[in-house]
């Protein structure tokens, strides 16, 4: 007897314990000491902002090699970058996904949100789109010896194309901006309000010019130097602006300026026009020079070494510039011919300064960049509204359960009803203190399981029938009870348990914590059957003034 009352003693404990830890006191604005984990709410249960990525496929495409595999390959890829991205910035359940309309493929980014904290919410979004979006670009590129009209009519047709890709595009002006702005050099975007009056000073524009909501010129002030769209101070620029909102003479805009003229620096080709850049680009890392200062080495593949060894031969005593993220890092001269399919990027690096762009280019090198298109935010209120009821729900069924049992197994029922408490708290326990992902279809699971984990203690209580029925002393009747239940309690749930690991494994994000709940689940309810409701089995048969109708409702 004093076993089971130290038993009873430690299942009280834990049972106090679990709650304290469990009960959301933060809900209702208490702080409690030892209380610091939230539950982790699914993408359902929160609400979350949809970030929507195009894939721009327009180059790769142009590929000898491309076809339906190389597509796929790609987004793939695209789809495991930036999930990267996302989970180096440490926002909990993001999901990231793909999708195709009509012959656009498109990445698809849910980032949830909080209930509580705008500004955090704020903050991943600005954090999350300003990741996803980068591009690394590693480009070769010599001097232009003089600009020829054939420069200057690409540029103009640079600034033509963008026009009328932006007024055939289903998504907006800075989409398509933002994808010239990454493919060309001297290409500049952003968002301005203005008063009309002030920009008469500089372009012109009336009323009736921004009746049609895209408008383009070619502009030469050098009033464009003080907004850093240009460092030289006659240069000129063919202005394309779209026009999101004209009201009492203010002008709410976006717009791109293409620069007229080519930059110094033109891309690197070979005799076969294959262009010096990231395509054939590996890895990087960080290595020493000879004079132990840090630089980031570039790894190649062979086809780059071939178009490299042709350039540096071709360049000797020319200097041939390296530029990353749009900006140039060095232009060393070529002394030699390099035939290797290694390139070295030297700087004043610090230690930590170099593995920061060796790691940046690791990460940010894509085979093909993505522009946002939409962006939408899911309110997590139909979702809420449905847990309030399915929460409801769980009230009456738990006393209509608690009712049945009463009627049935009369004082048993106290057995089921502390095994089912503590199995409660236990498996809550569980999920809160190890962050796992409540969804509302593991909240719904978490429900039902409460109602299946009846199934042991009615095997329990028959099992108890049947052996009273053979034995007349109770104790050993119970004994019997134990060792005979256990392996059939044992075998229907290890076939759940097996189950519930191979979906989650192979599901989907958003139905995944269904099954580790419910895995979750299985466990605690093999502990809570066969410990918890054997321990009150015993304590209520250890009094004698119980009868067996009172205690199970059998005559004897």
């Amino acid at each position: 007897m004093k076993k089971l009352l130290v038993r009873l003693s430690l299942v009280l404990l834990f049972t106090i314990w679990a709650f304290y830890l469990t009960f959301p006191w933060k809900a209702y604005n208490i702080n409690m000491p030892f209380t610091s984990n939230d539950y982790k709410l699914g993408l359902d249960l929160q609400g979350w902002v949809e970030l929507d990525y195009k894939v721009d496929l327009d180059e790769v495409s142009k590929e000898a090699w491309y076809n339906s595999t190389r597509e796929n390959s790609i987004i793939e890829w695209l789809k495991s970058i930036v999930d990267k991205r996302v989970e180096a910035l440490k926002i909990s359940d993001s999901s990231i996904s793909t999708a195709s309309y009509w012959n656009e493929k498109h990445i698809i980014v849910q980032i949830p949100l909080k209930w509580t904290n705008k500004e955090e919410n704020e903050l991943n979004i600005k954090r999350a789109k300003e990741a996803i979006w980068r591009v690394m670009k590693i480009e070769f590129k010599e001097q232009r010896t003089q600009i020829t009209d054939a420069d200057l009519a690409e540029r103009k047709q640079i600034a033509t194309d963008l026009k009328k890709e932006a007024s055939e595009s289903k998504y907006n002006f800075s989409v398509t901006s933002t994808k010239y702005k990454d493919s060309y050099e001297n290409v500049q975007s952003w968002n301005m309000t203005w008063s009309l009056n002030d920009l008469k000073k500089y372009f012109s524009l009336n009323k009736d010019s921004i009746k049609n909501w895209l408008y383009s010129e070619l502009v030469s002030w050098t009033w464009l130097t003080n907004y850093k769209v240009s460092w030289e101070t006659n240069d000129k620029w063919y202005w394309i602006l779209s026009i999101n909102s004209f009201k009492n003479d203010i002008l709410d805009f976006d717009y791109a300026f293409v620069s007229a003229n080519p930059s110094e620096w033109m891309a690197a080709k070979d005799s076969k026009w294959r262009i010096l850049n990231d395509k054939y680009f590996k890895s990087s890392s960080v290595q020493t020079s000879a004079t132990f200062q840090p630089v980031v080495e570039l790894n190649f593949n062979d086809e780059w070494a071939d178009i490299f060894g042709e350039l540096t031969t071709r360049l000797k005593w020319q200097p041939i510039a390296i530029f990353v993220w749009g900006q140039l890092l060095t232009a060393p001269t070529v002394n030699d011919a390099i035939l290797t399919w290694k390139a070295v990027i030297t700087w004043t690096y610090s230690p930590s300064e170099a593995k920061k762009l060796s790691d940046d280019i690791n990460t940010w090198v894509v085979p093909a960049p993505i522009y946002l298109t939409s962006e939408k935010s899911i309110d997590s209120k139909l979702w809420i509204n449905s847990l309030h009821e399915l929460l409801i729900a769980w009230v009456y069924w738990f006393l209509v359960i608690l009712v049945f049992l009463v009627v049935v197994y009369r004082m048993a029922w106290l057995v089921s009803a502390f095994a089912l408490v503590i199995y409660s708290l236990a498996t809550i326990l569980i999920i809160k203190e190890f962050w796992i992902v409540l969804t509302l279809a593991s909240i719904a699971w978490l429900i039902l399981s409460v109602w299946m984990a009846i199934d042991a203690n009615i095997l329990i209580f028959e099992r108890i029938k049947d052996e009273l029925r053979l034995w007349s002393n109770l104790d050993k009747a119970l004994v019997n009870w134990f060792d005979k239940s256990w392996s059939a309690i044992w075998d229907s749930n290890l076939t759940w348990i097996i189950i519930a690991i191979i979906l989650y494994v192979f599901w989907i994000n958003m139905i995944k914590w269904f099954w580790l709940v419910l895995w979750i689940w299985l466990v605690v309810s093999l502990f809570s059957a066969m410990f918890v409701s054997r321990l009150f089995v015993l304590l209520l048969s250890k009094n004698k003034k119980l009868s067996l109708k009172t205690f199970i409702w059998m005559d004897k």
